[in-house]
């Protein structure tokens, strides 16, 4: 079962054609004012990385953000993120955490860096559309070495010492139209601005030759990550408990993230078996309708348990009381050779400087 506010695309592709020459139309005329810098471009006193996509969604950021938090730590750096914060009910400059203080509640600063400052320590985090203006709280208040700019390839306002763009290996040539046809945000030929591209999630999906082919044509350095399931929550601040616990398990799959195929397959590799599922639209704000309708599918289908996402569970708590819900704990790896790379570019930028 699939619950969805999307219409049927190939019902109303007509329809969006035309939609879809004006949004080129604007990518292209803003690329070109920044080029030529009628569009200013600040810069922060710190290295700026820049983790983002071409796509809307589901290439892995949040946990690339999380991944490369940990290792920079790991290797004595200080560092902090910087997010927009999606969907969040707060305005302006939002410190969601200092590192160490619990983050607000998530509708305030987001679901997706609420779920980074739960699973990052000594790790500030601030949203602000304002980028610039969240980066100089930062530096004056934490003086990090290095910012993590959160799904910032797009956004040209603030300068970057490195851009990383995140391509799900899972992805199909369909995908690869511009919205609202497709998925992609800006043609694929702007993903050559990168200086890294991760191709995420190989290990759920081996690449089609069509990706393979289109990422060699950038010219751009690119290394793999895998996705894995390390554990088991029934509650977001919970000790979790081992992913072998999901072996044999009959689970409603439940998620309202960018790529629920991708968590299908993750949940199949734990040896559960997927016997009915729900997908909402990413970013989701659950009410107790929909609590009813997960509650009366799980008793249709007879499922051992309600298995969904750590951010979804963030959002699901508040309702989940009467009938108990799992989440998988995941980890992105990033091949050593990757994480080689941009340590390099790192240590060339503080040489220079």
């Amino acid at each position: 079962m699939v619950i969805s506010k999307k219409n049927s695309l190939m019902s109303i592709r007509p329809a969006l054609s035309p939609l879809t020459i004006v949004y080129l139309g604007l990518i292209l005329w803003r690329d070109f004012f920044y080029r030529i810098d009628v569009f200013p471009k600040r810069k922060l006193s710190c290295v700026v990385i820049s983790i983002g996509n071409i796509s809307s969604g589901g290439t892995g950021k949040t946990p690339m953000v999380i991944s490369l938090a940990k290792s920079f730590k790991k290797a004595g750096k200080s560092v902090a993120v910087l997010s927009r914060g999606y969907g969040r009910k707060s305005s302006g400059s939002l410190l969601v955490t200092d590192g160490y203080s619990k983050p607000p509640d998530w509708r305030l600063c987001g679901d997706e860096p609420a779920l980074m400052a739960m699973a990052l320590k000594g790790v500030p985090i601030i949203v602000d559309k304002n980028r610039f203006r969240g980066g100089s709280f930062l530096i004056k208040h934490f003086n990090p070495d290095i910012i993590l700019l959160d799904d910032g390839f797009q956004h040209f306002s603030i300068s970057r010492n490195i851009d990383i763009v995140l391509i799900n290996s899972g992805d199909f040539q369909h995908d690869h139209r511009l919205l609202p046809l497709g998925r992609l945000r800006e043609p694929w030929s702007c993903a050559r601005r990168a200086d890294l591209i991760f191709l995420t999630k190989t290990n759920l999906k081996k690449p089609s030759d069509y990706i393979t082919r289109k990422i060699k044509q950038l010219n751009v350095p690119f290394f793999s990550s895998t996705i894995s399931a390390i554990s088991v929550l029934s509650s977001i601040n919970e000790e979790t408990r081992s992913i072998k616990n999901l072996s044999g398990r009959r689970v409603l799959a439940l998620s309202a993230i960018g790529d629920p195929g991708g968590f299908h397959s993750l949940i199949k590799k734990t040896g559960a078996t997927i016997i009915e599922s729900l997908i909402y639209q990413d970013h989701h704000t659950y009410t107790k309708n929909d609590w009813k309708i997960i509650k009366e599918t799980k008793e249709g289908v007879d499922a051992d348990l309600i298995l969904t996402t750590e951010k979804d569970l963030l959002k699901l708590e508040a309702f989940s009381g009467d009938v108990p819900i799992h989440a998988i704990r995941i980890s992105l790896n990033i091949e050593d050779q990757g994480f080689q790379t941009i340590r390099s570019f790192i240590d060339k930028i503080e040489i220079i400087n």
